[in-house]
């Protein structure tokens, strides 16, 4: 029996998950400005530093009703509308200040809300569609596609996100996806680092649902840094977005509650790795040891452990974790262990796995495997055009792009500010 307090089960957990690259902004304080609702955590927020709309939104839900939090980037009455399924709309007015909460009851069989909040006295509210039921698990598998986009970690990393996206002609200048029926991969790590996780996260669960309606799909798959937000080691957190969740009275691994959040709720439903024709996309690599499971119950492994309270209450510092040897060992290695999915290097590391490459190609019948999680130069292709390495240090501002010519594909790097290159 291995019996833990979260605090301890963290320290284990940091130890085993060094990673190559400290946090931006170190472990400085960070403000986002004076007065509002809660005076000291906030400091004059600047341009650069948005935190109205959804820089600074927070929704989640309790029991049957719905609790959004949002900020205004100065002093303001605050004003939310909630205009569930298309009915009349909700509306609400908050005590002056720049942090905001409401809570109301769910109409029943209402799939969806858009919120529309802000100040009451600004006209620049902003508008966000949430999905109010429990997310499906997208499929781990899928036809060809004709043009099939892959970019790697982007780290909170919004606006060289958005570049890149423009680059490749996915958005349009209202940052909606202009795709069409073209698909899109993000290859994980979406958190941490970088001071604009939460604006990015909204930005992309929006684009999923817009892609959706076009006849296109976003894919996202989880990446380690996902994984350790939701169990609450924020080493690698921007001190920006500390400040946030302390604008909200919350800590931050509880924006991204798996259980209570909307992105919590939206990001564990993800996998963590997905087959688009012969092409594999995972964070940090696959091993023969998860291939042998097979896409479909390797799937089904990250949602029972996702969903376990072993999972749930690792971050909560004040819960007692009992679980059986076996139990702790076989979930250290799949989330944690250096040839998990989410945190295996050795396809770029190394140019020796030549067999395990082989072998996990052919059990997941597919020809290529198009990785993150370790940093290169620049895109490139590995062990005979087999892998491909798509994380580039310029989170977000290059793309892997595959045009389907016959039975194979031609590869092309797209960066911003260059033109496209084949490879």
């Amino acid at each position: 029996m291995v019996v833990l307090k979260a605090a301890q089960a963290l320290a284990l957990c940091a130890a085993v998950l060094a990673c190559s690259r400290a946090v931006a902004g170190g472990s400085a304080s960070y403000a986002l400005g004076e007065g509002g609702a809660r005076a000291g955590l906030f400091a004059r927020a600047t341009v650069q530093e948005r935190v109205d709309g959804e820089y600074g939104l927070s929704v989640r839900f309790s029991g049957d009703s719905m609790v959004v939090q949002w900020l205004t980037q100065d002093s303001a009455i605050g004003l939310l509308r909630a205009t569930p399924n298309g009915r009349a709309a909700l509306r609400f007015v908050t005590a002056a200040g720049r942090a905001h909460r409401v809570a109301f009851r769910l109409p029943r069989n209402s799939d969806e809300v858009m919120l529309r909040y802000g100040a009451l006295t600004d006209s620049a509210t902003t508008d966000t569609r949430v999905r109010t039921g429990t997310p499906r698990r997208p499929p781990v598998s899928a036809g060809r596609a004709d043009s099939l986009y892959v970019i790697g970690d982007t780290h909170g990393e919004f606006n060289a996100l958005l570049a890149g996206l423009h680059t490749a002609g996915l958005i349009d200048s209202g940052l909606h996806w202009k795709g069409g029926r073209k698909q899109l991969v993000f290859a994980g790590d979406l958190t941490d680092r970088g001071p604009e996780v939460t604006r990015l996260l909204w930005f992309v669960y929006g684009l999923e649902a817009e892609a959706a309606r076009a006849g296109g799909a976003v894919h996202v798959v989880l990446g380690n840094h996902e994984t350790m937000v939701m169990l609450n080691d924020v080493r690698y957190v921007h001190p920006r977005e500390h400040a946030l969740a302390r604008a909200h009275n919350l800590p931050y691994y509880r924006l991204f509650d798996p259980r209570t959040s909307v992105l919590g709720r939206w990001l564990v439903s993800k996998p963590g790795m997905i087959r688009i024709g012969p092409v594999l996309i995972a964070h940090g690599g696959i091993t023969p040891e998860y291939a042998k499971l097979g896409l479909r119950a390797f799937d089904d492994t990250l949602a029972a452990y996702t969903a376990e309270d072993f999972f749930y209450n690792f971050g909560d510092t004040t819960a007692v974790i009992r679980v059986d040897s076996a139990t702790y060992s076989a979930r250290d290695r799949f989330f944690w262990g250096p040839r998990s999915v989410f945190w295996h290097r050795e396809y770029i590391a190394t140019d020796t796995a030549t067999a395990d490459l082989a072998d996990v190609l052919k059990r997941l019948d597919a020809t290529t495997l198009v990785i993150g999680h370790t940093a290169v130069p620049t895109i490139v292709a590995r062990y005979n055009d087999r892998v491909i390495a798509a994380h580039t240090p310029r989170y977000g501002s290059e793309l892997l792009l595959l045009v389907r010519d016959g039975e194979r594909y031609r590869r092309f790097r797209l960066a911003t500010g260059r033109d496209p290159q084949e490879f």
